[in-house]
């Protein structure tokens, strides 16, 4: 499970970044130089202002957080002032440009405002005037934003705003994208008016954003994600007034400058009704049977491989099952290709040809563990349980693992005791002296008692002695602290900076399950192999170690 920005306490991001760094973080978060464009309970991006401005992004992924700072303090991939200034302010929930105590950020826009408000109408077009003179994308939002009460006019404003001027670096992007909220803010104000304006509007920024994208360095995500508001919005549009056949052929030409498959045909079929489905049909079509026959991988990409995107979405709008099985049969090169037919004439409900096809593709990919499992299931809704079985123990014997351990429990019923020390000795045959797939696999079983046995004997990976031990740690403290010991002693062997916190934690762990002399001689072998390191040693002594 990935952690959150709740549980980036600031212990632990002193540590990642050092207490100097840290300290400097929190004072640019209390400066209010944050200024986060997106924030969920696992990820960020934004903009921290230093001497000069940096783009910030921070997520949480399986297996740990990734980040990125473009300041030359995180060129080598350090945690810089800027990215802990910023998981403050994710961590506190506060997004926007003010850092100050929010009843000071209240008072001090309240007091702006009244301000504004308390000026001549004269003197706020100058300042504003001033300020688009000087800065051009003042003045492109004030045209938008004029643009929308001048018909005929928002699109050369919306085309001021889209206007990218070169490549977008990865600053650059982050700005941009921002602007484009403008150009969808005012689409979005449009769509209850004019649906049929807004629609040609959407497809012009589309087209636009399309060739944009190719040449940016979008990384964090932030372009692409207005692009698909923008697409979403095209098909409110359509859907609020259905543009029938007219629709049929922008939309394909739309389809063909979208490489990321944002615009989705199910999102307009109602719109296009049955004339304009029926045009669309004979476009996508067409373009599918000019396609030369497949030659090699690159054909799956590119022009051939959106024509045939294009001509599947098509045949399942349309429930046209032919045309289906012409595309997805078109290129059978690989296991996948005949899993997806296999997929398509199941859903059909064409059983007896899936079975068919199932038994063809593992006999030329015998050893794909997707097309074997496919056949099993063939097999058992044919009534021919014993031979989906063979078939899932097939898979099982060519890589054991949980999944295939758990299909092969599902499918034997009340013979799985006996094909259960099957695998297990299957299993115990492939061992090299580590024994953690047989623990995990009597773990799941529910055979907690086996895998303990196992486990206290023989070599396992450090991430499930440890699941063992949390496990028993209220029933067997003795076990489940000697596990975390074995543990420690593995992390100790290549202890770097980025594990301190978690080696400290987990040596406090064992301190409250075991008796002093069984981690004692540790501890001095760690303040003896590791002495120097003066973070390490920090540690240990703040936790009383």
């Amino acid at each position: 499970m990935s952690d959150t920005f709740d549980n980036l306490s600031d212990d632990w991001l002193s540590n990642l970044a050092g207490k100097a760094v840290f300290e400097r973080g929190l004072r640019y978060h209390d400066e209010g130089r944050v200024l986060l464009s997106q924030c969920s309970a696992t990820s960020l991006t934004g903009e921290v202002r230093g001497s000069q401005t940096y783009c910030v992004s921070l997520k949480s992924l399986a297996g740990g957080w990734q980040w990125q700072c473009n300041c030359p303090a995180a060129e080598d991939r350090s945690f810089c002032k800027h990215l802990v200034a910023a998981a403050i302010a994710a961590r506190s929930g506060d997004s926007g440009d003010e850092r100050t105590p929010s009843s000071a950020k209240k008072a001090a826009g309240d007091d702006l405002m009244d301000y504004l408000r308390s000026q001549p109408a004269e003197r706020l077009a100058g300042w504003l005037k001033t300020l688009a003179d000087e800065d051009r994308d003042v003045e492109k939002l004030l045209l938008l934003h004029r643009a929308s009460d001048q018909p005929g006019a928002l699109k050369g404003a919306i085309a001021k705003m889209l206007n990218a001027g070169g490549f977008l670096d990865y600053r650059r992007s982050m700005a941009y994208a921002r602007r484009l909220d403008a150009v969808i803010e005012q689409l979005e104000s449009l769509l209850p008016r004019d649906p049929q304006e807004g629609r040609l509007l959407c497809e012009y920024a589309l087209g636009r954003l399309f060739k944009i994208i190719g040449t940016a360095d979008d990384s964090a995500g932030t372009i692409g994600d207005r692009i698909a508001r923008l697409a979403e919005l095209h098909g409110e549009c359509c859907a609020a007034a259905p543009p029938g056949k007219a629709l049929a052929r922008p939309l394909h030409a739309l389809q063909r400058k979208d490489e990321w498959g944002v615009v989705v045909l199910s999102r307009y079929w109602t719109a296009l009704g049955s004339r304009g489905q029926t045009e669309y049909g004979k476009l996508v079509c067409e373009e599918f049977h000019a396609l030369p026959p497949p030659s090699s991988q690159s054909d799956r990409y590119g022009e051939s491989g959106a024509a045939c995107r294009h001509a599947e979405a098509f045949a399942r709008c349309s429930g046209d099952f032919e045309l289906l099985q012409r595309v997805l049969r078109r290129d059978l090169s690989y296991a996948h290709d005949h899993l997806r037919v296999l997929e398509s004439l199941i859903e059909f409900h064409r059983e007896r040809e899936a079975l068919a096809w199932a038994e063809a593709a593992v006999k030329r990919f015998p050893d794909d563990a997707r097309l074997r499992t496919a056949l099993s299931t063939c097999l058992s809704k044919s009534g021919l349980q014993e031979d989906a079985i063979d078939q899932l123990w097939m898979v099982y014997a060519q890589r054991p693992d949980a999944a295939a351990w758990h299909a092969l429990k599902r499918a034997s019923g009340t013979e799985w005791p006996t094909w259960r020390q099957r695998a297990l000795d299957e299993a115990a045959r492939r061992e090299n002296g580590d024994v953690t797939l047989r623990v995990l696999l009597l773990r799941d079983d529910g055979d907690l008692t086996a895998a303990l046995e196992l486990a206290r004997a023989h070599p396992v990976w450090p991430d499930v002695l440890l699941s063992l031990a949390g496990r028993i740690t209220s029933t067997d403290p003795a076990t489940a602290g000697a596990f975390c010991l074995r543990v420690a002693r593995k992390h100790m062997e290549r202890l770097e900076y980025p594990q301190y916190r978690r080696f400290v934690d987990l040596l406090a762990r064992i301190a409250k399950l075991l008796p002093e002399a069984d981690w004692k001689p540790l501890l001095t072998e760690v303040r003896h192999q590791h002495g120097r390191k003066t973070k390490l040693m920090e540690l240990l002594a703040k936790t009383q170690l």
